[in-house]
C-alpha cells in the first residue's frame, strides 16, 4: 500500500481537528424566546422595507468628500428624515454569515464561510421566525440573493424570486429584475408587511474590478433613483432600512477584517421623522437584531448578543414611552443572561456591555484537546511518508471501533486510531530510502535550497509573516537565481533573475501594501486590449507543435480563465517551466510557493479570485466553477511538482508536510491572537487545499 493515501488522509483529518479545535461550531441553541414587550397581537401597521446591499461599504454613505457615495442618503439627511449609523461586522466578512448574523444575533462559525457556496436552512431562532410566529397572517415578500431562500425554504415567504448570487459577472440585469420585483410591490403596498430585497450588482463589480471604477460610479447612481422612488412611494407610518452585508477592499474582494470590509452603513428612513438625534458612535452588526425586534414590536431571538441602540429607539420616539422603553432595555438583558444561565461564566453584571463580552466567550471557546491531538497527527503522518506500510496496520481500525464503543467520542476515537496506525506502520513498516544529495554541496544555491526552509518555519510563528509570506517567497527565489547565475556564469540564470524581479511588483498583495497601485493595476487602465493577441500568439505557438502535453493544456487554461493583466505572468512561467532547469524537490517547492503569490494571491480570504470560475460558462455550474477557482489559484504551483520525478516530489511533500505539522504548533501558541481569523484560517485553508491537490498527482 503507498504511504501517501494515508499521509494525505490523516493529514485532512488533522487540517479537520485544528479548525474544529481553533473555530468551534456555534453554541446556539435551538430554544426559541418566548416572552416579549409586545404582548398585544395588535401592531402599529407599520410596513417594514429592508434593503440589503451586497458590498455597501460605509464610506459610500459616510464619505461625502469623493465621487464614490449615495447622494439620495445625504439629500434625507439634510431633511431630516434619515439616520445614518456606523455598523462593524465581524470576521468572516462573507454573505452566509453577515446574513446569519442581522437575523439572528449570534457571532458566525469559520464553518459558515464554507457552507456561503451552499447553505443549508436556518434552524435556529431568528427575527423571520419571530415575525411570523406572532403575525402569522403577515405577509414577508423577498426577492435578490437565493442565500435567503435555502435559510428560508418551508413557506416564511408568501411571495419570494431568488436569483443566483455567485454569477459574478452579470452587473446590471440581476438587479434590474430585483428592481422591478420592488417596484411591482410597492404598487400593491395592502399584500406585503415586511419586504426584503437584496442587491448583488455592486458584489459582483467589486470582484472584478474593485471598489472605484465607472462601473461603481453607474451602480450607486442606479440605488440612489431606486431608492428615491422608494422613499416617494411610502408614507409617514413606514420604515426603510438601508444596510450592506460587509464591505469591500479597494480591490474589491472581502472575507478578512481590514476597516473597508468590516464597516457597513445601516440607515434608517422614514417620513414620520420629526427629529434626528446624530450619532458618531460606533454599533456591532449583530445591534440591529434586538433593535429591528424593538421596530417590529416582536421578541428577541433567543441567542442574539446584540444590544439595543438606543439612539434608534430615539429617532422612533419609542424613548418617550418610558414604561416600554424601559421594558425592552429589561428583555434585552433578561435574554442575554439566559444565555449563560447554564455556563460557569459570572451573570452578577447589570451592564449590558459586560453581559454580552461574557456571553461573547461562549462563541469563542477553543477545544485545546483538538489541537493537541491535531498536532500529534501532523507530526506522526509526516514520518509515515518515510516508510512502506504494513498490512498489520489495519489493526488500527479495530482500536478506533472499540475506542468509539467505550467513549462515543468520534474525533478522539479516530484520533486513537491514527496513532495506533503510525505506530504500527513505524514498528511493522520498511523504511524507504530517499536520495537528499546535491551535485554541488558547497555551493551557496545549493545550501540555500537545503536551509531556506528553516527560516521559512521560523518566519510562521509572526502573523505579519504570515500576512506578508509572499515577501519570503519573492526574498528566496530571487536569491537563488541571483547566485546560479554567478555560479554558473549563466546568461540565461540572470534573464530569469530579471523576468523574477519583474513579476513580484505585478500585482500588490499581502495585507501592509495591498492598496499601492503596481503594474496590474496600470495594465488593466491602459492596455487591457492589447492583451488577447498575447493569447492569439500562445495559441500558434501550440498549433506549430502539433500536441499538446498537459502541461500544456494547464498553461492554456490558465491563461485564458486568469484576469487580463496575469497573462504576461503565465507566458513568463511558461519560459520558466520549458528551460529553467529543475531537478530538485527543493527548489520546486520554491518556484510553486513563489507562482501562488506572483498571480496576487496571498494568506486572506480577500484574494480569491471567483471570477474566473465564470469565465466563458453562461450558467452556474458549481463543480466547474470550482474547478476553475482552483486552477486559477494552485495552477502554477502544481505545474512544478509535476515535473519531478516520483522520488524528487517526496522532498518536496515532505517539505510541505513538515511546514503542515509546525504550523499546527504556531497556531496553538498563539490561538488566542488578535488575527486568529485572519490569518491563521485562511492560511489554514490555503495549506490544506494545496497538500491534497500536491498528494493527489502520486495516484
Amino acid at each position: 500500500m503507498r504511504s501517501e493515501l494515508f499521509v494525505i488522509v490523516f493529514h485532512f483529518f488533522a487540517f479537520i481537528l485544528l479548525m474544529q479545535g481553533l473555530f468551534p461550531f456555534s453554541s446556539s441553541t435551538n430554544q426559541i424566546s418566548t416572552r416579549s414587550c409586545f404582548n398585544s397581537p395588535k401592531s402599529t401597521n407599520r410596513r417594514v422595507i429592508i434593503i440589503l446591499i451586497d458590498a455597501l461599504r460605509s464610506d459610500y454613505i459616510f464619505n461625502r468628500n469623493h465621487s464614490f457615495y449615495l447622494r439620495s442618503i445625504g439629500k434625507l439627511e439634510e431633511e431630516k428624515k434619515a439616520l445614518s449609523i456606523k455598523l462593524r461586522t465581524h470576521t468572516p466578512t462573507v454573505t452566509l454569515p453577515r446574513l446569519k448574523a442581522i437575523l439572528t444575533g449570534t457571532i458566525p462559525s469559520f464553518w459558515d464561510v464554507l457552507f456561503n457556496y451552499n447553505s443549508s436552512s436556518l434552524e435556529i431562532d431568528n427575527l423571520l421566525f419571530q415575525y411570523k410566529k406572532k403575525y402569522p397572517e403577515k405577509k414577508i415578500v423577498f426577492y435578490g440573493d437565493d442565500t435567503w431562500l435555502k435559510l428560508f425554504p418551508h413557506g416564511i415567504f408568501s411571495r419570494s424570486y431568488g436569483l443566483q448570487s455567485f454569477f459574478v459577472s452579470d452587473f446590471k440585469e440581476i438587479d434590474i429584475n430585483v428592481t422591478r420585483g420592488l417596484y411591482a410591490e410597492l404598487d400593491q403596498r395592502e399584500q406585503w408587511d415586511l419586504l426584503i430585497v437584496h442587491y448583488l450588482g455592486l458584489d459582483h463589480i467589486g470582484h472584478a474590478y474593485g471598489a472605484f471604477n465607472s462601473f461603481v460610479q453607474d451602480k450607486l447612481t442606479e440605488m440612489d433613483e431606486m431608492i428615491e422612488y422608494v422613499y416617494s412611494k411610502v408614507d409617514s407610518n413606514d420604515v426603510i432600512l438601508i444596510t450592506g452585508d460587509h464591505g469591500m477592499i479597494d480591490q474589491g474582494g472581502h472575507g478578512g477584517s481590514s476597516n473597508e470590509e468590516i464597516f457597513v452603513p445601516a440607515v434608517f428612513i422614514s417620513k414620520g421623522f420629526q427629529e434626528i438625534y446624530r450619532d458618531e458612535n460606533e454599533y456591532f452588526q449583530i445591534d440591529l437584531t434586538p433593535t429591528l425586534s424593538a421596530l417590529l414590536e416582536i421578541a428577541i431571538p433567543f441567542n442574539n448578543l446584540g444590544i439595543l441602540i438606543e439612539n434608534v429607539l430615539q429617532t422612533f420616539q419609542l424613548i418617550k414611552k418610558t414604561n416600554l422603553f424601559q421594558c425592552l432595555i429589561d428583555d434585552n438583558r433578561r435574554q442575554l443572561v439566559n444565555l449563560l444561565s447554564n455556563t460557569k461564566l459570572s451573570t452578577a453584571f447589570n451592564d449590558l456591555q459586560q453581559i454580552r463580552q461574557q456571553a461573547m466567550k461562549l462563541a469563542n471557546e477553543q477545544d485545546f484537546l483538538m489541537l493537541i491531538l491535531s498536532i500529534f497527527i501532523f507530526f506522526l503522518s509526516t514520518i509515515l511518508l518515510w516508510f512502506h506500510i504494513s498490512k498489520m496496520c489495519s489493526i488500527a481500525i479495530v482500536i478506533s471501533i472499540l475506542f468509539y464503543v467505550i467513549s462515543n467520542r468520534i474525533f478522539v476515537s479516530l484520533s486513537i486510531g491514527i496513532i495506533s496506525f503510525c505506530f504500527i506502520g513505524f514498528k511493522q513498516g520498511q523504511r524507504r530510502s530517499i536520495d537528499y544529495k546535491f551535485e554541488e554541496k558547497t555551493n551557496l544555491s545549493s545550501q540555500l535550497l537545503i536551509y531556506y526552509p528553516i527560516f521559512h518555519c521560523i518566519s510562521l510563528f509572526s502573523s505579519s509573516f504570515i500576512e506578508e509570506e509572499h515577501q519570503t517567497w519573492y526574498y528566496l527565489l530571487s536569491t537563488y537565481l541571483f547566485l546560479r547565475t554567478f555560479e554558473q556564469k549563466s546568461f540565461q540564470y540572470f534573464i530569469f533573475f530579471l523576468f523574477s524581479r519583474l513579476i513580484r511588483s505585478w500585482n500588490q498583495t499581502g495585507n501592509k501594501w495591498l492598496n499601492l497601485p503596481d503594474i496590474g493595476d496600470f495594465l488593466n487602465n491602459s492596455f487591457s486590449s492589447l492583451t488577447p493577441l498575447l493569447y492569439y500568439g500562445l495559441l500558434f505557438y501550440f498549433l506549430i507543435r502539433k500536441e499538446m502535453s498537459i502541461p500544456n493544456i494547464l498553461f492554456c487554461l490558465l491563461f485564458l480563465i486568469c484576469r487580463t493583466h496575469n497573462c504576461v505572468i503565465i507566458v513568463i512561467y511558461m519560459i520558466f517551466y520549458e528551460y529553467l532547469p529543475v531537478t530538485d524537490g527543493s527548489l520546486a517547492f520554491l518556484l510553486s510557493q513563489s507562482a501562488f503569490f506572483h498571480l496576487g494571491n496571498s494568506n486572506s480570504f480577500v484574494t480569491i479570485d471567483i471570477s474566473t470560475g465564470f469565465v466563458g460558462i453562461p450558467i452556474y455550474i458549481p463543480i466547474i466553477h470550482g474547478f476553475f477557482i482552483s486552477l486559477s489559484t494552485y495552477g502554477l504551483s502544481i505545474l512544478w511538482l509535476m515535473k519531478l520525478s516520483r522520488e524528487q516530489r517526496t522532498i518536496y511533500l515532505l517539505q510541505l508536510t513538515l511546514i503542515n505539522t509546525l504550523f499546527s504548533v504556531c497556531v496553538l501558541l498563539q490561538r488566542y491572537h488578535l488575527f486568529v481569523w485572519t490569518v491563521f484560517a485562511p492560511k489554514l485553508f490555503y495549506q490544506s487545499a494545496q497538500t491534497a491537490l500536491s498528494f493527489m498527482l502520486f495516484f
